[in-house]
């Protein structure tokens, strides 16, 4: 897919909040042309694991390795032990986001290695991120000023060893010119070993089984090969690993990295050709521009003589940024194919996709960008069916440049195929066609490909306008303000070394936050920095100034909070508006059917208002809510009286009335008629619960979902399911459990804004029709009572 300047906002806005930017840019040159002749082949990327774990603020790396130098660009990279473990044999995608460390990565400066065993690398700048030892590993980022990789030339890095390895990593200056090959292929997750079993078993079964008792090993992935009970064999995958081949003589699963791997074939004819070949490795969700993976191994085939094949490896990593690419070379991370079963044995999965990750300040030409899956292991023998391999998973790959001429493939390999005539792939997946005696899976195994048609480019740092240099602010939550680019940028706000908020500039690169959590009286250091797309600018000019001491208002009684809307018994829709006012205090909480505390600011007049997310709408029927207010010190008020109210949905005349619409028929919520949305967002609506949805967008099926205990259905469209730019319609039907059409939602237009309707104002957001006047009344008594409680 390609991203657009509509969608940059959306993705930088769900990305974790870091201490220290990456604003390397392109390096520094500093290791000269790399150039590699035609018929050579050049291994980069020293490596070596974390040997001591640091924390967030960190500066120094222990690693068990000598091959780092002063002045030297490193890469610190989580690439295993997820945690916790997942259970084996859940195929549901496993999400690498928010807190999960494992994917993540940061670039460093070595400033002195120590002359210790281990070594000790001494960097510039602290750390961003917390990571662990045996589960991450530091890569040296070759830093150079042109590469000219010729025909036939080949450049690489050293495999992964369960440990380190796997990722071939260079900025360079120039350009990069590419005639050869430049790759990380089977250089990942390692596949499982196939071990033959000593005696003959079967009818053999379970996600875990012991190789004695007729399993095989499981293929590495994001979280090793070992289950929560320790085992490392059976056919149920592990994250992305793909599982072994149970008896007798089924096949390993592929493993799974952008998408899905494929299923290993089934046992032999003799053992009932039951459907015991090893699941293929889970998909990994996760945004290429904060993490990346290695494609996960396949696992290995179950035989009983030494003639079956282990899984094969997934792909590594290819990470370059440039000033250009040329050439009509490949660039590749791809799984590598399982060898063949000669014998009466399974054969091994494929090894899935990597991911290749290239970003230029100009054009990026070249032949191909690859991140396949391997080819599931054939069965050679002809004498009954064997169980051939699962063929892995496609990988990620992203692709940034002002010009792209450079096709990416990302296509899930084949299974593998049996030799007994009329066989097919026996059961293994995902096969060419449905009458080989696989199944087609639909797509579900291929990667991802993300193409941002846009210069690759650090962000302008910010300016910090307000509070001034030697301010003494009048306020502990004083409005920080400043300049920043305009092309799609967050801007970080640090104090004191810790980050306090985020905020998004204009069309004119102003930007404002307002802090929530009053600051310390004292003196306070402020520095800003810009994020666009996972690359920083430099930290702005740290400014200093001071807050006063705490001075509670009336004594630091906090006084009831009031809500003025909705009133008792009013009706309102599935995203209502709280509203009301406070005698004092600096925040309120807005507590809904006895939830957690959603916590609001008071402006100038003590007023505050709270507006339900249309990702988070209530559910039809009655509810409750109370307000309470917080002081300067952070104690709380009393909570008021409960006011109760009713939520209903439109009907399809249009009204509010709750019995003018079917209780069962479901009805979309977000996007409201005529919204404007991004070209990712979710589908929100409501329905009875345990309901059946299908999701039409434009005539055609999007998904079906399932509303939740609450009648609440959501769907969110992924970055490679984005919404072309203009008008759409939806409709939500609900499905009856025998798969029959029910009742229909009223069709909902809206519309997908393109680059040029990106709206990045102060997000305030714009009171309801009508609230103006009731806002002013507000105001009117929130300032009388604030006359009064001071008289």
């Amino acid at each position: 897919m390609r991203i657009t300047l509509a969608l940059i906002v959306g993705l930088l806005l769900a990305q974790v909040a870091r201490a220290e930017p990456d604003s390397f840019d392109l390096g520094t040159g500093r290791d000269g042309v790399l150039t590699v002749p035609a018929g050579r082949g050049i291994t980069l990327g020293a490596a070596g694991p974390l040997g001591k774990s640091v924390a967030a603020g960190d500066d120094e790396l222990v690693v068990a390795s000598s091959e780092f130098g002063g002045g030297d660009l490193v890469m610190i990279h989580e690439s295993t032990g997820l945690s916790p473990v997942p259970d084996v044999g859940n195929a549901k995608g496993v999400s690498l986001a928010g807190p999960v460390a494992l994917g993540r990565w940061e670039l460093a400066r070595v400033v002195v290695v120590t002359a210790s065993t281990p070594a000790t690398l001494l960097l510039t700048a602290p750390l961003r991120y917390t990571y662990a030892a045996g589960r991450a590993q530091v890569v040296r980022v070759a830093e150079y000023s042109d590469v000219v990789i010729e025909a036939g030339a080949r450049l690489s890095a050293s495999p992964w060893n369960g440990k380190s390895g796997g990722i071939l990593a260079m900025l360079v200056t120039g350009k990069v010119v590419n005639e050869g090959r430049i790759d990380a292929d089977g250089l990942g997750y390692l596949g499982g070993s196939f071990q033959a079993n000593s005696d003959s078993v079967a009818g053999c079964t379970g996600l875990e089984l012991e190789r004695g008792k007729g399993g095989s090993e499981r293929g590495e992935g994001v979280a090793g090969t070992s289950s929560k009970n320790g085992l490392t064999s059976g056919r149920g995958n592990l994250a992305n690993g793909g599982g072994g081949g149970n008896c007798a003589s089924s096949g390993g699963g592929g493993g799974g990295h952008g998408g899905v791997g494929g299923n290993g074939g089934r046992t032999t004819s003799e053992d009932g050709a039951r459907v015991e070949g090893g699941l293929g490795g889970a998909a990994l969700n996760y945004s290429v521009f904060e993490r990346f993976a290695f494609g996960g191994g396949g696992g290995a085939g179950q035989g009983f003589d030494a003639s079956g094949s282990s899984g094969a490896a997934g792909g590594g990593v290819v990470f370059i940024r440039a000033t250009a690419f040329e050439g009509k070379g490949v660039y590749s991370a791809s799984g590598t194919s399982a060898a063949a079963s000669l014998g009466n044995d399974g054969a091994g999965g494929g090894g899935a996709g990597g991911a290749v990750v290239l970003r230029a300040v100009d054009v990026l030409n070249c032949g191909k960008v690859e991140a396949l899956g391997g080819t599931g292991g054939d069965t050679k023998l002809d004498k009954q069916p064997f169980g051939p391999g699962g063929g892995g998973a496609g990988g990620r790959v992203l692709i940034q440049a002002n010009g792209v001429a450079c096709g990416a493939n990302v296509s899930a390999g084949n299974a593998g195929v049996s030799g007994y005539p009329g066989a097919g792939s026996h059961g293994a997946t995902p096969a060419s066609t449905g009458a080989d005696g696989g199944t087609p899976d639909g797509g579900t195994s291929t990667g991802t490909v993300q193409q941002v048609d846009q210069a690759f480019q650090v962000p302008v740092t910010p300016v910090i306008t307000a509070p001034a240099a030697g301010e003494a602010t009048s306020s502990t939550r004083p409005r920080f303000e400043g300049t920043a680019g305009t092309n799609g940028p967050v801007v970080h706000l640090v104090v004191d070394g810790r980050e306090i908020g985020a905020a998004v500039p204009g069309s004119d690169g102003r930007f404002t936050y307002d802090p929530t959590t009053p600051l310390t009286a004292g003196a306070h250091d402020v520095v800003a920095w810009a994020e666009s797309l996972g690359v920083a600018s430099k930290p702005s000019t740290p400014v200093r100034f001071s807050t006063p001491a705490v001075v509670l208002a009336d004594g630091g009684v906090v006084q009831m909070a009031v809500l003025v809307v909705p009133a008792n018994g009013d009706t309102v829709g599935p995203t209502p508006l709280f509203a009301g006012t406070t005698v004092n205090g600096v925040s309120v909480g807005v507590v809904i059917d006895d939830g957690p505390d959603n916590i609001v600011p008071l402006d100038l007049l003590g007023r505050f208002r709270y507006q339900v997310p249309e990702s988070e709408p209530l559910s039809v029927g009655t509810h409750k809510v109370t307000v309470h207010a917080h002081n300067e010190a952070g104690d709380d008020g009393p909570y008021s009286d409960v006011v109760g109210f009713e939520v209903v949905v439109p009907g399809a005349d249009g009204g509010t009335d709750a019995g003018s619409a079917d209780p069962a028929m479901p009805m979309v919520v977000v996007p409201a008629e005529g919204a404007t949305v991004d070209p990712t967002f979710a589908f929100v609506g409501v329905a009875l619960p345990g309901t059946s949805v299908r999701l039409e967008v434009d005539g055609a099926t999007l998904a079906t979902v399932t509303t939740d205990d609450e009648g609440v259905f959501r769907h969110i469209l992924t970055a490679d399911k984005a919404l072309a730019t203009g008008a759409h319609k939806v409709v939500a039907q609900a499905v009856t459990a025998e798969g029959e059409a029910g009742l229909r939602s009223p069709e909902v237009g809206f519309k997908v804004r393109g680059p040029t309707d990106l709206d990045v104002g102060c997000g305030c957001g714009a009171a309801p029709a009508g609230m103006l006047s009731l806002w002013a009344l507000v105001g009117l008594g929130a300032l009388a009572r604030r006359r009064r409680s001071r008289s």
